[in-house]
């Protein structure tokens, strides 16, 4: 069963959907922030020293929305490639779930395996994030994750054309429910999924979305090393 209500934003150029998905035993809220690309840019924010809350990021940035971003080291260290405004902050690593690529290229992004990224590599995007796993690949659930340790996610959503479309946070199902979750159910009105990669999530995951009179914020339970931001063109 799957219920959705609109959450009001402070812009129309964002859209906010509450959705509860629910098996018969136990439901499961997730969070979607659906935008135009035309109207739209992503942007990675780095938290150099951590003293940057997502709420306070974003607001610096004058976002409309965000989330957290990548994995980082225990000395906050980005885990992976980060690039941010055109800054090499941290280069590519070689780990186990660190299959893909997030890159913005004036403004419009998309989601790359390694090989693919290695390839659109002739010009550096003005923003990179390394993370994963997928959830979902050419628009198919991925099969092999894993299916016991549940935890908060937060993920990135690419329609068929790989365009990055929609963020969205999860309360705490396992990779497998979570690849089933996105294939089976369409979460992102309006987007039909065509790949979905994960980035950071429990205790990391946050998002936060312009509101009036207050914002929407659902705060992440610790110091993050950057976050990703949807700004207005």
């Amino acid at each position: 069963m799957q219920k959705s209500r609109e959450v009001e934003t402070a812009s129309s150029l964002v859209r906010h959907v509450e959705e509860s998905i629910s098996d018969g035993s136990r439901a499961v809220i997730l969070h979607v922030v659906l935008f135009d690309p035309k109207k739209c840019a992503l942007a990675v924010v780095d938290n150099l020293d951590g003293s940057e809350t997502l709420g306070s990021a974003m607001k610096k940035r004058g976002a409309l929305a965000g989330v957290n971003g990548g994995y980082f080291h225990p000395d906050h260290t980005p885990l992976g490639l980060e690039i941010s405004d055109a800054l090499m902050v941290h280069p590519i690593e070689r780990a186990r779930l660190l299959s893909g690529f997030l890159a913005v290229h004036n403004g419009w992004g998309v989601l790359w395996r390694a090989t693919e990224f290695a390839q659109s590599r002739q010009n550096l995007p003005r923003h990179a994030l390394q993370s994963g796993p997928f959830f979902i690949d050419r628009g198919k659930a991925v099969v092999g994750l894993e299916s016991t340790r549940s935890a908060s996610r937060t993920i990135v959503l690419a329609g068929v054309d790989n365009g990055i479309r929609a963020l969205l946070v999860s309360e705490p199902v396992t990779l497998a429910e979570m690849a089933q979750i996105l294939a089976g159910i369409p979460v992102a009105p309006g987007v039909k999924i065509g790949r979905a990669l994960n980035l950071d999530g429990g205790s990391s995951t946050g998002m936060w979305v312009k509101a009036e009179p207050e914002p929407f914020y659902l705060r992440e339970g610790k110091d993050v090393r950057n976050y990703l931001a949807v700004v207005p063109r």
